[in-house]
């Protein structure tokens, strides 16, 4: 608990004194409804635990201490010591001893809540801290492969471009003079060219430069062309409801890495042949929703499992939307295909 209005000396003891004298009262007014039969500590007792628990255990000992001393003068008769009375003076004792169980009882418990709120606020600021350092890392890791692509694409690109048009060119000329070796200088064209399209292949799925020159929707509308390129067995309906502009910058290439993500899944290991890709702005957030008409899994075994592939991707996807601040859901079950549901507020 911090330091507050309560934590200060003097109103703790002045609010312990009135506790007591409320108790009292209270007390006071109970016999005249009830009558001279009402238990002597009846309001006493919640009176010290109140006190106790709120202040710890020296407020609690001295409302103990208060109860005690009034009651032995006030609430007893003068004669009250006397052998008659014994009862009353040994509840009196109970009394006493009762309530510095009660006063230890509560400070224990008052330093155990206490701790166990200052542990929950260092693990909120340990848990912050680790989120914004993963946050951190997973940029430094885009803007790493965006800086691998600029460079394969500046550099490695370019020098095959230009080592297969300067081939072509010499071709051209040994063409027009009929010298043998172009024959054999032909066949590196398609050596090239290929060196050309795996360069930009690999450059492309490092860091998409269409994300970075069109948008996202560009982005998205690219990949799915390709997709379906590579697996032509596999439909996909596209509903994109979101506008560029409805989607933060930070968070086009997450939608992106996510979708990439889900729909190699599902070329790898779901057996479908339709996907729906569902993009929209509803309510305030983004929703990303991919669902296909596969053989679906169990769940909890895919998660739970360290070795396969999938486990490994749905544990990326979710790790790299809830870093961005979103939400992240997946349904799926042996048979009925998979549904993958991702939103951020924004």
């Amino acid at each position: 608990m911090g330091v507050g209005w309560f934590d200060r000396t003097w109103i703790r003891y002045s609010f312990t004194i009135g506790v007591v004298a409320a108790a009292f009262l209270l007390r006071l007014v109970l016999t005249k409804w009830v009558g001279p039969g009402l238990p002597m500590f009846v309001t006493f007792y919640p009176a010290v635990m109140l006190v106790a628990v709120v202040f710890g255990l020296w407020a609690g000992l001295l409302a103990t201490a208060m109860v005690a001393t009034i009651s032995a003068y006030w609430v007893l008769p003068p004669e009250g010591f006397a052998i008659g009375l014994l009862p009353d003076l040994v509840g009196l004792c109970v009394f006493s001893g009762m309530g510095v169980s009660i006063s230890v009882v509560a400070e224990f418990y008052r330093r155990t809540r206490q701790q166990a709120h200052e542990r929950s606020l260092e693990l909120a600021k340990a848990n912050e801290a680790l989120r914004d350092l993963s946050t951190r890392l997973l940029s430094a890791h885009e803007e790493e492969r965006k800086k691998i692509a600029g460079e394969i694409h500046d550099a490695l690109g370019a020098c095959l471009a230009a080592i297969k048009f300067k081939v072509e060119d010499v071709l051209q000329q040994m063409e027009k003079t009929a010298n043998a070796p172009a024959q054999s200088l032909s066949t590196l064209v398609p050596v090239i060219q290929e060196a050309v399209e795996e360069c930009r292949r690999i450059q492309m799925d490092l860091r998409p430069s269409i994300l970075d020159d069109l948008g996202l929707l560009a982005g998205l509308s690219w990949f799915c062309r390709r997709f379906q390129t590579t697996y032509s067995n596999i439909q996909i309906e596209r509903e994109i409801e979101a506008g560029e502009g409805d989607v933060p910058t930070p968070l086009k290439i997450v939608v992106f890495r996510v979708t990439q993500e889900a729909m190699n899944n599902i070329a790898k290991h779901s057996k479908a042949d339709l996907v729906r890709l569902r993009l929209r702005k509803v309510d305030g957030a983004i929703e990303l929703i991919l669902q296909d008409n596969g053989r679906g899994f169990n769940l909890e075994k895919v998660l739970n499992s360290e070795s396969t592939r999938r486990g490994f991707g749905l544990r990326s996807m979710r790790e790299r939307i809830e870093l961005s601040g979103g939400s992240f859901a997946i349904e799926s079950a042996e048979g009925k295909g998979t549904r993958i549901h991702a939103s951020w507020p924004c």
